[in-house]
């Protein structure tokens, strides 16, 4: 994506995405980068990477909005942060407090480094083959988590979500699977990741002679979802809003 004074390369992934930002910010550019991050943050990723290495500052007022990003990402449960500012674009984040407010790092490595020593989403983890039987391995992670994790009033929901979920990557994308289930403090997060290059939308059609059948179910059921197309392949996640402890 490019507008007049910047240039926004999107690398998104779970967990972690990252959104590199390279030109002139100033008053006008300020409202694309916002526009940009919260695109990014609209996938739910755990962390979101703002990669300013090649951005430079008209009038530091406008890095004012990186904190605002910041309270953004608090809604989506995803920590962003700030990493690869030159030494002048860092000494003005720390010259208005922002570096206080918003964590900035030298580079990608720092940053997940921190995030690794902080109090992270509660995650289990399954790579499952494109078999039938994926869909009940998948089922079990899910019924295991929310037991474990003491939120089994939303364990028949994310079983159901999980299950046309795995479904539609086992019958389309026809892949090596990797099932995640992530507790965060507002939500349970469900992720399958496979390695096929089609597009989600060819991955879901006439599913049981309806097309889009498990996409409505996921789409019925869960709070919000979405796909995350990788170099490697995609995502597909959904979210369930756990709404009381269990």
């Amino acid at each position: 994506m490019t507008t007049e004074e910047l240039i926004f390369t999107a690398e998104p992934d779970f967990p972690v995405s990252t959104l590199r930002v390279a030109g002139r910010l100033t008053f006008t550019s300020v409202a694309d980068l916002r526009q940009a991050a919260g695109k990014a943050l609209t996938d739910h990723p755990e962390v979101l990477l703002l990669d300013v290495a090649g951005l430079s500052v008209v009038d530091d007022i406008t890095l004012t909005s990186l904190p605002m990003l910041a309270r953004q990402g608090v809604a989506t449960e995803t920590d962003v942060m700030v990493v690869g500012p030159d030494a002048v674009l860092l000494e003005q984040l720390e010259r208005l407090g922002i570096a206080r407010q918003v964590p900035v790092h030298a580079d990608a490595g720092a940053a997940l480094a921190a995030h690794a020593r902080l109090p992270g989403p509660r995650r289990l983890e399954a790579f499952l083959a494109p078999e039938p039987d994926a869909t009940s391995a998948a089922r079990g992670l899910v019924d295991r988590a929310c037991a474990q994790w003491h939120v089994a009033h939303v364990a028949d929901a994310a079983a159901l979500i999980v299950t046309e979920l795995v479904a539609n990557a086992v019958e389309h994308a026809g892949t090596p699977l990797l099932v995640s289930v992530a507790l965060r403090s507002r939500h349970l997060h469900l992720g399958v990741r496979d390695d096929s290059p089609l597009p989600l939308i060819r991955a879901v059609e006439d599913r049981d002679g309806e097309p889009g059948r498990g996409l409505l179910i996921v789409e019925g059921m869960a709070t919000a979802w979405g796909c995350v197309h990788t170099a490697g392949g995609k995502v597909v996640w959904a979210t369930l809003r756990l709404g009381r402890e269990g």
